[in-house]
């Protein structure tokens, strides 16, 4: 009875319990990211205490949702192995690890940073979620659906690029933490002027962040010709 529902409740995208589980689980990955963006910014030292209650509640809430998945799952070692799996585990591992107090594995925690990439799942549960609407209700929700997926890509792309730079380019003025590495990957993504960096990975970074601004560039072209090929066809219509 407990596994049926725990499966409803993480798998099965038809499940009452499926969608606001999700959501629960998005805003815990959105409060925990924002913790450890904020945490690098040495004028917010004060609040260090809320980051680490804020740290641990969430690999609380990451660590029983791993497990639940692994359990309900019947292929247990491919999920664990898989993308969604490792991204599970790298999420929670450098916490855990952290108590043997290793320095090194404070920029490891920074690797929670990647559980980022869960929330573009959103984007693929409400196109399924909108796919059980009647057509009318599709055809209205099929923009908005599209432009919601290409924020959160940016936003992904922005923490995610942001996060590895500052781990590899600090203690560089322009990379001295998480929010201006940020600033720096905007700039990068919209074609604007970054300061370079220092180290042959930290440049690699940036190329790959360039291919990235590129294909969310062609993503926005698209879902703008949708737009307007929706309004020139309603005009028509009208």
């Amino acid at each position: 009875m407990i596994k049926t529902r725990l499966f409803n409740a993480l798998e099965d995208h038809k499940s009452k319990e499926f969608i606001p589980v999700q959501i629960f689980l998005s805003f815990v990955t959105l409060v925990s990211i924002l913790s450890i963006v904020l945490e690098t910014v040495p004028s917010l030292e004060e609040f260090m205490n809320l980051f680490l209650i804020i740290e641990w509640f969430s690999v609380i809430i990451f660590t029983m949702e791993f497990l639940s998945r692994v359990w309900v799952n019947e292929r247990k070692l491919v999920y664990i192995f898989s993308f969604w799996g490792l991204i599970d585990i790298v999420s929670i591992l450098p916490t855990y690890l952290g108590l043997a107090n290793l320095t090194f594995l404070k920029s490891g925690r920074t690797l929670r940073i990647l559980r980022f990439t869960r929330i573009l799942r959103m984007g693929k549960i409400f196109r399924s979620y909108f796919k059980n609407l009647d057509m009318d209700k599709r055809k209205a929700a099929h923009n908005q659906i599209n432009i919601a997926i290409y924020f959160l890509a940016l936003a992904s792309a922005t923490t995610i690029f942001g996060s590895i730079l500052y781990v590899i380019e600090h203690p560089s003025p322009a990379y001295a933490n998480i929010p201006l590495a940020m600033l720096q990957v905007v700039e990068v993504l919209f074609g604007g002027v970054w300061s370079p960096s220092t180290t042959l990975s930290g440049e690699i970074v940036i190329l790959i962040t360039r291919l990235v601004g590129l294909a969310l560039f062609g993503l926005l072209i698209s879902i703008i010709g949708g737009v307007l090929n929706e309004w020139l066809l309603g005009q028509r219509k009208d």
